[in-house]
């Protein structure tokens, strides 16, 4: 029988997926001496990604779990999907080796970060977290870097096994990934976010995501975008209702919705075949599509469908541009166009985050079911211009972005055809923006010596 491994997530530990572990064990048979509980340093700040991934490596080896392809089965909660892809990717696919991982089942993953995870770098999460950390109020601070939401290391990560060389596909490791779509009770509940399970967004939790590139030059050229590239690998997809994040590891004894889910898990656990799998697929995508169905029509936002859409901002020379700000709107034409990007403000565009440490990178969460609600009442275009510092129709800059003026770049024009192949509810969709960076004469200039 293949060994199965367990992974916890961020602040966690092992003992407290036992009752996990034990109801798979009762429900497929296999027994003790082939689970494993992975356990790993997650609250001290000097530990990195790389470190996680390469004790991963030596504890697979020391444990005598088999290399060979496929030989295993997994399952991650919360971070430890990150940790599984970086080690795949890291040991295995970018090597040319098949990873030894049959069945990948990812609980409520946070594949493209989590928007707890830059409080859990604030005082306060040091203060909560801190007094459980082997480090007093430590918290994993290179950890929660890679897990804040548009950070860096889930965009790079994404190139790398979403967009590079992927193992996820039927005929290699079949990874299904199952989230709920509620929020935490009780005081936990000040971690509610509209989209979330409380930890994280249903549409960050999702494998599959999509990549395109946007060139704003100067008048009068047109803004250039790329095709829309998704990925190509399919996953299986599930979204639970009256899940949490923490339900939906079974932490819960009494939940109702236990059995159905233990169900679920066997299933993905055991797929036998690529044929199995793609019809799993195809199971998820309608059992989601009905879940989502049910909460869209609703004018309650919590459970509606988000798209997680993380822009990054450079220019045509490599530098991050970290000080801009991008405008949705109807163009002038319309008469209407403060109107509408009032209510686009309000309905559409949930929350902004910038990544901390660079804010050239930041996140839109975009509600997908408001948005086409609001084109349908509006209009079926949508415009989106950007405005960046420093502004090189100041004086007193001699580098700078034309901008600002409405003779510099022109706004990006989208239709509905366009709107619904960009904005697609539960997924992430990385947007690299690029700007040309103009310079003046003055920045540098050459004299003939005879004239001084």
């Amino acid at each position: 029988m293949r060994p199965l491994i367990i992974l916890h997530g961020w602040s966690d530990e092992d003992v407290s997926f036992m009752p996990l572990a034990d109801a798979i064990e009762r429900i497929t048979g296999r027994m003790a001496e082939h689970l494993w509980l992975g356990n790993y340093v997650s609250l001290d700040d000097d530990v990195q990604m790389s470190d996680l991934v390469d004790g991963m490596n030596r504890a697979w080896k020391d444990a005598g779990l088999p290399t060979r392809p496929r030989a295993t089965d997994v399952i991650v909660h919360s971070t430890g999907g990150l940790v599984i892809r970086d080690w795949i990717a890291t040991e295995f696919t970018e090597q040319g080796r098949m990873p030894p991982i049959r069945n990948l089942v990812m609980l409520a993953p946070a594949n493209q970060g989590s928007p707890l995870a830059h409080k859990g770098r604030a005082f306060y999460g040091r203060v909560l977290k801190g007094f459980t950390s082997r480090k007093r109020f430590q918290t994993g601070a290179q950890i929660l870097k890679a897990l804040e939401i548009a950070s860096p290391y889930t965009h790079e990560l994404a190139r790398r096994d979403r967009f590079g060389t992927s193992p996820f596909r039927p005929g290699g490791l079949r990874a299904t990934v199952i989230v709920g779509n509620t929020g935490y009770s009780g005081i936990s509940s000040l971690a509610n976010e509209d989209g979330s399970d409380g930890t994280v967004y249903v549409c960050t939790a999702h494998l599959d995501c999509a990549w395109m590139s946007v060139n704003f030059p100067s008048l009068p050229d047109k803004p250039h975008v790329s095709a829309v590239h998704s990925t190509k690998d399919e996953t299986a997809f599930l979204v639970v209702d009256g899940h949490n994040h923490s339900t939906v590891a079974l932490k819960d004894s009494g939940h109702p919705g236990n059995d159905a889910l233990l169900q679920q898990i066997k299933f993905a656990i055991e797929i036998p075949n690529a044929k199995a799998y793609r019809r799993w697929i195809k199971d998820c995508r309608q059992a989601t599509a009905k879940v989502m169905q049910k909460h869209n029509t609703d004018r309650d936002t919590y459970k509606h469908g988000y798209q997680n859409t993380v822009i990054r901002v450079r220019d045509h020379a490599g530098f991050d541009v970290t000080d801009y700000v991008v405008e949705f709107y109807r163009d002038a034409a319309s008469g209407d166009r403060d109107r509408f990007a009032t209510e686009f403000n309000r309905r559409v565009l949930t929350k902004v985050h910038a990544y901390k440490d660079n804010s050239a990178l930041r996140s839109f969460l975009i509600n997908c079911t408001e948005l086409h609600r609001l084109l349908t009442e509006e209009g079926h275009y949508l415009c989106i211009s950007l405005s960046a510092l420093p502004d090189f129709n100041d004086d007193k800059n001699m580098v700078g972005y034309r901008s600002f003026e409405d003779e510099d770049i022109d706004c990006l024009r989208l239709n509905q055809k366009e709107l619904k192949a960009i904005f697609v509810p539960n997924r992430t969709l990385f947007i690299d923006i690029t700007l040309t960076r103009e310079r003046k004469r003055e920045v540098f200039a050459l004299k003939r010596m005879d004239g001084y």
